[in-house]
């Protein structure tokens, strides 16, 4: 049995059940690629079939497991010394490799048939790889079949037959590979559409180079450099204005900007098909990466919002206003970015509190103060360093606190109490506490560029305060490159006669 046709047919057909288990060591970066449609694709129901109902189905997941229900036929096999039951169980198993090889040459030759050549350009950038492993597990199948049939002799004139038919198979796949007609390619570039749009003609400067259009070219700067948005941008100028836009967010999705304007359309439409998604998963992380984007953030949504404006605005819902309503924009991105802060001190009540996306600007830093004191300014206080770390001026009437960031926002979180709470440093960077008089009975926070209004922090009126401000992930935000906040601040204001400046060691 050790020595027969069967067993080594079988333990090649093993062997390549476990290969593509050795794949799984590669990085992922190898081994996963990106089909980017082209802008005006026709509609493939195969590819749709496969890509949005097939792939993420639990049957797809259960016709996964070759790698263990090839080896667990051979075993039986060997145990029953090629019994029935092992016969039995090889025919399965050849069932159930064959059927998800035979699938994805179905549905590619269906959209083929059905649709036409369009297809081909849908399917192309993995149908290579489809077919090699079709043709890889269609082997394997054949393998474990042929190791389970008893050995008869083949008449002569059989075995001709069956050489000359597989002759024949062969020979009609490589004409039909090479024959494949993808017609004539009569769709738009996106220079075409820039062009068109642009009444390409006498008067207008040409700076066509390889194909596409240059970002300065006359039209762009209306999107570049006055900002118009998608709100006042016409129905069909939308396509011109993304192209515009993505050749100037090199910082931002800097693979994006070196594409030529139909590749740089076919990736906006990827994105745009995973828009908003959280970048933990793999497939949006593969297309976050081919456009050479670190995130879905401001800039990123503000270029796709002309290609998917439904897809942008469910996160991003000021990018689809028009500039005629200000206000309401502002509106909208500040209700954004303050989503995505938390109160950090949930248990701890006070008499007023707020949780906002503070924008810091030029330098960064906020200031706690008496807005409307009426007197000579006084001279800021000597700080330590360790008080350094978080406050940057100190006065009789104002506190100014360091952000790390500038041009940003910092999640933060004001609390006025009646009494002193717990000092509780566990969980953040650094905790300072320090005194400030009101004389009005108005304290106030506030940065250079505003933001939510927040609660008057004075709530006993005039006199003095204490003022504790903790601070984390500083180091973080000076990393990150998303327009989300990332540093968050916690200042709890309540009464306190106390001038002194007191820096709380972390516990982190």
């Amino acid at each position: 049995m050790w020595r027969s046709r069967g067993f080594r047919l079988y333990t090649v057909a093993t062997e390549m059940a476990l290969l593509p288990l050795a794949l799984r060591l590669l990085p992922e970066s190898v081994l996963t690629t990106i089909s980017f449609m082209v802008g005006d694709s026709p509609t493939c129901p195969a590819f749709a079939f496969q890509t949005e109902v097939y792939w993420p189905s639990t049957a797809a997941a259960l016709l996964r497991w070759n790698f263990l229900a090839v080896p667990l036929a051979f075993t039986l096999w060997l145990v029953t010394r090629g019994g029935r039951p092992s016969r039995v169980a090889a025919r399965v198993v050849s069932a159930y490799v064959l059927l998800p090889a035979l699938l994805e040459p179905a549905l590619i030759a269906y959209d083929l048939f059905t649709v036409g050549a369009g297809c081909w350009e849908v399917w192309r950038p993995t149908a290579v790889w489809t077919l090699s492993m079709s043709a890889y597990w269609t082997v394997c199948a054949v393998l474990i079949l042929l190791a389970v049939r008893p050995a008869r002799p083949a008449p002569p004139r059989l075995i001709r037959l069956r050489r000359t038919a597989g002759a024949v198979v062969a020979c009609c796949l490589l004409l039909g590979l090479i024959g494949v007609d993808q017609g004539p390619d009569i769709r738009f570039t996106g220079a075409d559409v820039a062009a068109r749009s642009m009444g390409e003609g006498a008067g207008s400067r040409d700076t066509t180079r390889n194909g596409d259009r240059d970002a300065t070219e006359p039209g762009c700067d209306q999107w570049t450099d006055e900002h118009r948005s998608y709100g006042d941008t016409a129905p069909g100028d939308r396509e011109r204005a993304f192209l515009c836009l993505a050749r100037a967010v090199g910082g931002f999705a800097s693979r994006l900007a070196k594409l030529s304007d139909r590749e740089k359309l076919a990736a906006g439409r990827a994105l745009c098909r995973v828009a908003g998604r959280p970048t933990t998963e793999p497939r949006v992380r593969t297309v976050l990466d081919e456009a050479g984007a670190d995130d879905w953030n401001y800039m990123v949504m503000r270029v796709l919002v002309f290609l998917c404006p439904d897809a942008v605005a469910r996160t991003w819902p000021g990018l689809t206003l028009s500039e005629a309503d200000p206000q309401r924009q502002n509106e909208e991105y500040q209700a954004v970015m303050t989503s995505h802060c938390a109160d950090p001190a949930r248990r701890l009540r006070g008499v007023r509190q707020a949780t906002t996306a503070l924008f810091v600007g030029e330098g960064g830093g906020y200031f706690i103060e008496d807005g409307d004191f009426v007197g000579e300014e006084e001279p800021s206080y000597a700080l330590d360093k360790a008080a350094e770390a978080i406050l940057w001026g100190l006065s009789a009437h104002r506190v100014s606190v360091i952000t790390a960031v500038e041009n940003s926002s910092v999640c933060l979180t004001v609390k006025v109490l009646r009494r002193a709470p717990r000092v509780r440093p566990a969980g953040w960077e650094a905790v300072v506490e320090t005194g400030i008089t009101s004389p009005s009975g108005k304290l106030g926070l506030t940065s250079w560029e505003g933001g939510d209004p927040l609660p008057d922090l004075a709530v006993s009126g005039p006199g003095r305060y204490r003022v504790r401000i903790y601070v984390r992930d500083r180091k973080e935000a000076m990393m990150s490159v998303s327009e989300l906040p990332v540093e968050e601040h916690l200042v709890i204001v309540y009464p306190g006669k106390s001038r002194k400046t007191v820096y709380h060691e972390s516990k982190r």
